[in-house]
């Protein structure tokens, strides 16, 4: 595992040098994108007065590019200096915000979006794959679950700081920001220097570098080598799959059971957010998780308990039953994201860390466009509420199936 060369493990996670300046450069290009996020759908929605084929397209160009090239991305990050390749996908995302700002329509806007989010895409797994090779072992659960927290702080502070920067300033005011915190990120990475990484896929003399096909069947072929890689990532991806199916629909449900409350849908989006933070809180306190099945089935019983409990709101109950099954949401989506994240940094060998993101984030990102799309016709046919309920007992059935056969799927160590 390649560490700053020191001679010793870092004693604090902050006084290493790659972490530190990495953690700070993903927080403000974290909050960066949300801001950029709210002016976009605004942007689109009311100045642009675009239709709602196109607005739909709008996350789509977003997902599209880590559908298709998430595991192409892996190989590269294995395959280059990490470091490096952050900057210029940063460079590279700094200059596309840029040209949103002069962009005057949807037509030229989604384009440049869809060129943007494939920068992205090469970003997050050199990022995952330079956080395994830099932290110490003994410190992947506290880096990871800072980076969760700091993920959900930005999707809950983001959009509501941009929403007032919006009001109070120009919708092109969060672009500006979303530029600048691009190349801030990219300075700060320029400051770390020189890093060695004996993670990076390189032959010795001896040997031919290999193809970029035989990079990533090694990959997948590593993938399913290791079983509790990929017995948690398909457990994961069956919870992530029923979670999508509703979790856009909030404001569908929260206008039928509490009619005339505009600002209730934020409140519990904050809500949520706040559950997942205070399980990042806690998770940052543990050096290590002991049994990956109690954490994803807890995640998945969690989230089952808060999304049959919004399904079985009726109009007229107490408020205060929302925002319960709301922070109840958070912990189990909170629980199951950071869990699968540090299983995914600890299982994962470091040279293959790029591939096996590229590959989880690829499939993740096509159950984002799945989930909804069924989820969709299921509450067409049976209503919010009912589709709500369904959800809420398929994924307690899911956690409960995961604690009942834990040996099985995760092996007797579990």
């Amino acid at each position: 595992m390649c560490m700053e060369k020191t001679g010793t493990a870092p004693r604090s996670l902050w006084k290493n040098k790659i972490f530190t300046r990495m953690f700070v450069s993903y927080s403000i290009s974290s909050f960066g994108d949300w801001f950029d996020m709210t002016a976009l759908m605004i942007l689109f929605s009311y100045t642009w007065h675009a239709n709602s084929f196109l607005v739909a397209l709008v996350p789509i160009s977003y997902a599209v590019p880590s559908i298709a090239l998430g595991q192409l991305a892996g190989v590269y990050a294995d395959r280059w200096k990490k470091i490096q390749l952050m900057i210029n996908t940063d460079l590279i995302r700094a200059v596309l915000t840029v040209a949103l700002i002069f962009t005057g329509n949807p037509y030229w806007a989604l384009p440049i979006m869809f060129l943007r989010a494939t920068a992205s895409v090469f970003n997050t797994p050199a990022q995952q794959a330079l956080l395994r090779t830099s932290v110490p072992e003994e410190q992947l659960m506290k880096a990871s679950a800072m980076i969760g927290m700091v993920m959900q702080i930005s999707k809950v502070a983001g959009p509501l700081l941009g929403s007032i920067l919006i009001a109070l300033v120009s919708i092109k005011l969060c672009l500006v920001i979303n530029a600048i915190s691009f190349f801030i990120s990219a300075v700060l990475l320029m400051t770390v220097g020189k890093v060695s990484e004996e993670g990076l896929s390189t032959p010795t003399p001896t040997e031919t570098k290999p193809s970029l096909l035989q990079s990533w069947q090694e990959g997948w072929k590593t993938l399913f080598t290791i079983r509790m890689l990929y017995m948690s990532f398909a457990f994961y991806l069956v919870g992530f799959f029923t979670l999508q199916m509703v979790d856009s629909q909030f404001g569908i449900l929260l206008r039928e059971v509490v009619p005339g409350s505009e600002t209730l849908l934020g409140y519990v989006i904050s809500t949520v957010g706040f559950g997942m933070f205070t399980v990042g809180g806690i998770l940052t306190g543990i050096k290590n998780i002991k049994s990956y099945g109690w954490t994803l089935s807890l995640g998945c019983l969690l989230t089952g308990l808060s999304f049959g409990g919004f399904g079985m709101f009726e109009l007229g109950g107490p408020i205060l039953w929302i925002y319960l099954c709301a922070f109840l949401g958070g912990l189990g989506v909170g629980l199951t994201i950071i869990g699968f994240s540090f299983l995914r940094q600890k299982e994962t060998p470091p040279e293959m860390m790029g591939r096996i993101t590229g590959i989880t984030n690829s499939l993740t990102s096509a159950v984002v466009i799945i989930g909804p799309m069924v989820g969709g016709v299921m509450i067409g046919a049976l209503g919010v509420s009912t589709a709500f309920q369904i959800t809420g007992l398929v994924m307690l059935c899911v956690g409960v199936l995961g604690v009942l056969f834990k040996r099985l799927i995760w092996g007797s160590a579990q």
